[in-house]
């Protein structure tokens, strides 16, 4: 992983990580509260061959380190433990308390440590005596005999005491090796994650995946979040930046009709739309915003306005009304909304229909822009059949939901639609540099601002609310 890789998953990982690290360290925390205080004392025993010799040769050396661990490993027999039981009246087995003491031997010595245990103190030092003192009365036994031609020394050099200081849990101890291995547990899922996820994550991969350019990226909550057109300090600037660009875009194609949409079901495609459309209006083009999402009509929510009747009905209606008559003004200046009308649960019957062309071809009498919101390309035909009454599309992407695969097939779709794809818009985008997506050097300057009708914005800059003067001919006050 190569320093902008790892750069890139700690900004987008780093809630993660740092969230696990603190779960395990105040898990690791609370399992050694719950736990009892175990407490420690050792024994320490030297083993001499023979007191008697004044001048030790190194095979005298040698045979008293081989002792040393015949002495050790008398000390891990079950006799032993037998006689400790019964001498203490412990209430337990010698297995038990075999496992609760460890006996070691210390490297190029002759010093043997017994070291025992247990939830007591006081209990932990008699157990580790009584231990000495039973092998010291055992070598007298089984060692006279064999070895009477010198006397042995098997001296206590340090008897164990009791130790007030817990040997566990180590609470410090522990809750820092807890964050550190919680650190390095969190940063491999980050790793693994970041390895499967086959998901859109930044403009870069939603132009390489695309072959398109990235017009837009919009940060911040998700779509059905923004439903009530609560603009932030920070919104707003994108969006006009988009609709900057695609005004570019649509120029240079010689495009009015715009269809956006989603490779899968996403809820920012009619986010992007609506405030598309109302930033449009505010550069001071006629717009007219059409819900082409006729199972699911939800944008007169966005603009709270009734939702029939709209575009089924247009469609349906056996006089061919004139269109404007299902027009509604919004609160914004030069825009106009074509809700979807009724829902339906089969709108292919009225889309497949020269109709529909006749409808967007009578708009254009009405708008300079039209924008249609279809639903998602995967997952329903319709949107094949409005982009077919479109110029170009606009494919809407959410950075860690929309999948790579998912994506590519939406743009081989419209290609094979013969649908030209005038961009995308990456939605979600945590910190996406604006310098990897703008085109344009200078879109966002004031000159470039001023030329195109842009404000200097506010909180509520899309919130003009000059009163709705719609821009569509006299009749349409009779709709």
């Amino acid at each position: 992983m190569d320093t902008r890789a790892f750069q890139r998953l700690m900004r987008r990982r780093w809630r993660s990580i740092l969230a696990g690290t603190v779960i395990v360290g105040v898990l690791t925390l609370f399992v050694d509260l719950l736990q009892p205080p175990v407490y420690q004392a050792s024994a320490t025993l030297l083993v001499n061959q023979n007191r008697g010799m004044t001048a030790p040769s190194y095979e005298s050396v040698l045979m008293s380190q081989q002792l040393t661990r015949t002495y050790a490993e008398l000390l891990k027999k079950r006799p032993l433990y037998e006689g400790v039981i019964a001498n203490l009246n412990l209430e337990t087995t010698p297995e038990r308390l075999m496992r609760n003491v460890r006996v070691s031997t210390i490297r190029d010595t002759q010093l043997i440590v017994v070291s025992v245990r247990d939830r007591s103190p006081q209990r932990a030092a008699e157990i580790a005596n009584e231990l000495v003192r039973l092998l010291r009365e055992q070598d007298r036994q089984l060692l006279a005999g064999a070895y009477a031609g010198g006397e042995r020394g098997l001296s206590v050099v340090e008897p164990a005491w009791p130790d007030p200081v817990p040997f566990s849990p180590k609470i410090a101890r522990d809750v820092l090796l807890g964050v550190i291995f919680g650190l390095l547990g969190m940063f491999g899922i980050a790793v693994v994650r970041e390895y499967i996820d086959e998901t859109v994550k930044t403009s870069d991969d939603a132009a390489r995946l695309t072959n398109a350019p990235v017009l837009g990226v919009i940060r911040g909550a998700s779509g059905a979040a923004q439903r009530s057109f609560a603009i932030d300090d920070h919104t707003p600037e994108a969006y006009r930046m988009l609709a900057v660009h695609l005004r570019t875009v649509l120029h240079d194609q010689r495009a009015s009709t715009l269809i956006v949409t989603s490779a899968e079901p996403l809820e920012d495609a009619r986010t992007v739309a609506a405030y598309l459309a109302a930033v449009s209006a505010r550069i001071g083009q006629r717009v007219i915003l059409v819900d082409g999402d006729l199972r699911q009509p939800m944008l007169h929510s966005f603009f709270d306005l009734a939702g029939v009747p709209g575009l089924k009905e247009a469609l349906e209606c056996a006089q061919s009304l004139p269109v404007y008559r299902y027009l509604r003004p919004t609160s914004f200046a030069h825009l106009m909304l074509l809700p979807g009308g009724e829902p339906t649960a089969n709108p292919m019957i009225l889309l497949d229909s020269s109709r529909l062309h006749d409808l967007v071809a009578e708009l254009h009498q009405h708008a300079e822009l039209v924008i249609m919101v279809g639903p998602a390309l995967l997952a329903f035909a319709d949107t094949l059949l409005l982009a077919k009454t479109a110029d170009a599309a606009l494919l809407v992407v959410r950075a860690e939901s929309t999948g790579a695969a998912a994506t590519v097939a939406a743009r081989a779709m419209l290609d094979r639609a013969s649908i030209r794809m005038a961009g995308v818009v990456l939605t979600g985008a945590v910190d996406e540099p604006l310098a990897s997506w703008s085109s344009d050097p200078d879109v966002g300057s004031p000159v470039t601002r001023r030329r195109l009708g842009l404000g200097t914005g506010g909180k509520h800059a899309l919130r003009g609310v000059a009163p709705p003067t719609s821009s569509v001919p006299s009749r349409t006050s009779d709709a």
